[in-house]
């Protein structure tokens, strides 16, 4: 027994590849003078690991001790430009400037926020915005998976709150829909059951609190919806409820506007219908990016420019029908949409707009292909 355990201990040691165990000491070095000695080498060896590990830990303290918030001072103000979110962050209010132990300072004012300055913020709910933020580019909060709704001073000139949606307006009119968030149909089914939004960031945790009860609720009637859409199962909610939860998924965008933004309802998993109104002109760069439960798409006749990326990964739309007024339509415009057996452009082949690459989806046979378009004076291209 003795000889066999110390068989199986020595397979463990080395390969058996190896007719001998590798030999792990580490020695001297003939013909390498100084740095061929073995003291030397261990020497150096313990050196690199402590600045590995002292790195490592210096990287760690410095993640930890990263200040929440990130100012700038300009021309005209003081610009957000980073905001690190906890789990205890489910409110931001942007206007005031706030100093490292939560106080404000005074006579500071955020006048402008920098692009991406919330990316991939998972905690925060609920975003106030003040009358003096007069500059927020479209990409300022991007990937806010928990984001409900930003809400907007009523004497702030250049932005403005329809329901939580944030929209750009210039002279009183609104321009552009700017940012619709994750979870906007929280919010709005909110909203439908009668409840009062906050007026301030001070009001917002009892909100938040019912929302959480919402939400908890209606998980398991979300996830039938993602099935089988509209679905008529209850899971215990009440008529009216559903009816609310069911409004939710649905937006009409507002009439006047021209332009949906950059990433404006990118990686929204809630929105399984829209309603856009002629008029608009633009879908920027990833408008509609990976909405993978929308179920249906009219363009609009007044459209002109499809940027790239606008609608690739919305896999669950069956038809596109692209109006003849388009001009030009960007790289990737539609890739990913799986569920898309045809592609019909309403112009003239002679007419067709500009394209960039890859913008069609793709059909699987025994390999990839783009797929067929019809355009509207001729039978399908092959």
């Amino acid at each position: 027994m003795t000889n066999n355990a110390s068989f199986k201990d020595q397979e463990l040691l080395y390969d058996p590849l190896f007719e001998t165990p590798p030999d792990t000491v580490i020695r001297d070095t003939p013909g390498r003078g100084f740095f061929g000695k073995a003291v030397v080498k261990k020497t150096l060896f313990i050196l690199i690991l402590f600045l590995f590990v002292g790195a490592s830990i210096a990287l760690s303290f410095s993640s930890l001790s990263k200040d929440r918030f990130r100012y700038k001072e300009t021309e005209d103000g003081w610009m957000l430009t980073e905001f690190n979110a906890g789990k205890t962050d489910a409110v931001l209010e942007i206007g005031p400037v706030f100093a490292r132990d939560g106080s404000t300072e005074p006579g500071k004012t955020v006048t402008a926020v920098r692009e991406f300055a919330l990316c991939c913020n998972e905690y925060t709910s609920l975003i106030f915005i003040g009358k003096d933020v007069l500059k927020i580019p479209d990409t300022a909060f991007y990937s806010c998976s928990s984001l409900q709704a930003v809400l907007v001073d009523e004497a702030n000139p250049c932005f403005c709150s329809v329901d939580g949606v944030l929209y750009r307006r210039e002279n009183g009119r609104l321009t552009e829909l700017m940012l619709y968030p994750a979870r906007s149909d929280l919010f709005r089914a909110m909203l439908a059951l009668g409840e009062t939004p906050p007026a301030a960031a001070a009001q917002a945790d009892a909100w938040l609190q019912r929302a959480s009860m919402l939400e908890e609720k209606s998980r398991n009637w979300l996830e039938a919806q993602k099935e089988s859409y509209p679905s008529q199962k209850t899971f215990s909610l009440t008529d009216e409820a559903c009816a609310a939860l069911l409004a939710g998924l649905r937006y009409e965008i507002e009439p006047g506007v021209v332009r949906i933004g950059e990433m404006a309802f990118a990686e929204c998993e809630t929105l399984f219908e829209v309603s856009i109104p002629d008029g608009v002109k633009e879908f920027a760069s990833m408008a509609f990016f990976k909405c993978g439960e929308l179920r249906a798409l009219t363009l609009p006749a007044s459209a002109q420019t499809i940027g790239s990326d606008a609608f690739s990964y919305c896999a669950k739309v069956p038809e596109i029908v692209i109006p003849a007024g388009v001009q030009s339509i960007g790289h990737h415009a539609f890739y990913g949409c799986d569920g898309v057996r045809e592609i019909r452009l309403l112009c003239s082949k002679q007419e067709a707009p500009a394209c960039g690459q890859d913008w069609l989806p793709k059909k699987r046979k025994l390999f990839l292909h783009d797929v067929p378009v019809v355009y509207g004076d001729e039978g399908r291209e092959d």
